[in-house]
């Protein structure tokens, strides 16, 4: 039964998530919620990592809300707004990342909220790590990466991020701004190379044969994919590489990775350019999930393209990259480099032909990265990682703190300080989304053919303007 208070509803949230039999429960931070290729890689891979040293422990995703995307391997993401009930059932850590989580900004296109009360990114690492504290839970970071970044913030940032029980990084971009902050951060390769690790060889083999006959798959092909956040560089990035693939003679497989990004679009917008040049081109229409997504990826003689978790999880599977970002987007080499794969990176248009060509050359045999060095140095954060969950399985606040999360705003005892400062900080940045773009937003981005059609306008203009045109 519920009263009218809704306490019973309360009660039974509360035990959902204090699982049945569970000897600790984890909650795990990011943006599990959109749909993109290596933010869904990292649920299943951390819990993986988890249930392989420790029994008993659920790791509970959380993001700024609960939509589970299509391109997700599992069925359930909690929202922000139901932390709340995990703390009182009991939390033995809180994790954040993996991904680009350190930011202080909100995105539109991957969260269109009319009412805007934080950024987004918020949700994914300082307001969990404050909680954190009140309850007194460990915190872990978990390759984590920076993004655009509000130096007000720092002091925050410093104040609680600094009491993390271990800290790890994705790049020495994110290790530099710790450091600053007074914390000694430990840089660790991003998780998305332990993608081959979800499943067996057999299975990863019978997934991808599903696949290719679903979609018509050649026997040997190059992965290729972008997102529209190239701009004006898509179609040139598009025109060498349709011609120096058109030489190779090898068929082009389009493999949209960022949905989030329309990356549909953007195959769309290349494979017209790569038909005109007579490039045998398939087109996957469809949002596979992470594990999907990686079957292709596995069996590719090469992947071209922008995204990050892309080059990762192919090189991953002992299969050669070329990873292509603008000169604006350090984020790339930055993470491969820590894996010893930053020789795979290209930041401008011209040398994309002869860095393609000298990996089919070579037969990708001298552009492969071994990373088993790359695997050990995980599994040893993950040993330590666990050992912090261990040690605190089953720990519960003996009074936990009043902690409420009502109509997205937080309060919680012992930090009302600190969270009238976030809430000051956010209500200055939400000055300058306005509201009648963020009405915009919502409008477009929740129906997908005018999203399409907005990004396709968008890139269109972009087009034009770079070419001097009105």
């Amino acid at each position: 039964m519920t009263d009218a208070s809704g306490n019973g509803r309360k009660e039974n949230a509360v035990r959902r998530l204090a699982g049945g039999g569970s000897a600790g429960r984890v909650a795990l931070f990011g943006t599990f919620d959109t749909g993109n290729f290596g933010d869904c890689l990292f649920p299943p891979i951390v819990r993986q990592q988890v249930s392989q040293r420790l029994e008993n422990v659920e790791v509970l995703a959380f993001s700024p809300t609960n939509r589970v995307p299509p391109t997700a391997s599992y069925p359930r993401v909690y929202a922000f707004s139901e932390l709340g009930d995990a703390c009182e059932a009991g939390l033995s850590a809180f994790m954040i990342g993996g991904g680009a989580l350190l930011s202080t900004e909100h995105v539109l296109f991957s969260y269109p909220e009319i009412r805007l009360l934080y950024p987004y990114s918020l949700k994914c690492w300082l307001l969990p790590a404050m909680i954190a504290r009140a309850c007194g839970s460990a915190l872990i970071l978990n390759g984590v990466g920076l993004g655009p970044f509000d130096a007000a913030y720092d002091g925050l940032a410093r104040n609680y991020l600094g009491g993390a029980a271990l800290a790890g990084v994705r790049d020495a971009l994110t290790a530099d701004y710790l450091r600053r902050l007074g914390m000694s951060p430990e840089i660790v390769p991003d998780s998305g190379i332990l993608t081959p690790q979800l499943q067996g060889r057999a299975e990863w083999e019978a997934s991808f044969e599903k696949l290719k006959r679903r979609f018509a798959l050649p026997e040997k092909y190059v992965a290729v994919q972008a997102s529209l956040f190239l701009g004006a560089e898509l179609e040139p990035f598009a025109e060498v590489a349709a011609e120096t693939l058109l030489h190779a003679g090898l068929p082009v497989v389009f493999v949209p990775i960022c949905h989030h990004l329309n990356d549909l679009v953007a195959c769309g917008i290349m494979r017209g350019i790569f038909n005109r040049r007579g490039v045998n081109t398939v087109t996957v229409g469809a949002a596979l999930t992470s594990l999907e997504t990686s079957a292709i990826l596995s069996q590719a003689a090469l992947f071209v393209g922008t995204s990050l978790h892309g080059a990762l999880v192919t090189l991953a599977f002992g299969k050669p990259a070329v990873s292509f970002s603008s000169s604006k987007m350090k984020k790339n080499r930055a993470v491969l480099d820590v894996v010893g794969a930053a020789g795979c990176c290209v930041h401008e248009v011209s040398p994309l032909r002869e860095k393609i060509a000298a990996v089919l050359t070579a037969g990708g045999r001298r552009h492969v990265t071994d990373f088993e060095q790359a695997r050990g140095r995980l599994a040893l954060f993950f040993d330590r990682a666990c050992d912090v969950i261990g040690l605190n399985a089953g720990k519960r606040a003996q009074r936990p703190p009043r902690l409420r999360i009502w109509r997205g705003e937080v309060f919680c005892e012992g930090i009302e300080e600190d969270l009238s400062e976030v809430k000051r900080l956010s209500v200055e940045y939400c000055k300058h989304v306005p509201l009648l773009r963020r009405c915009g937003a919502f409008a477009v981005r929740n129906n997908r053919a005018a999203s399409e059609l907005y990004d396709r306008v968008l890139h269109w203009a972009a087009v034009r303007r770079t070419a001097g045109r009105p």
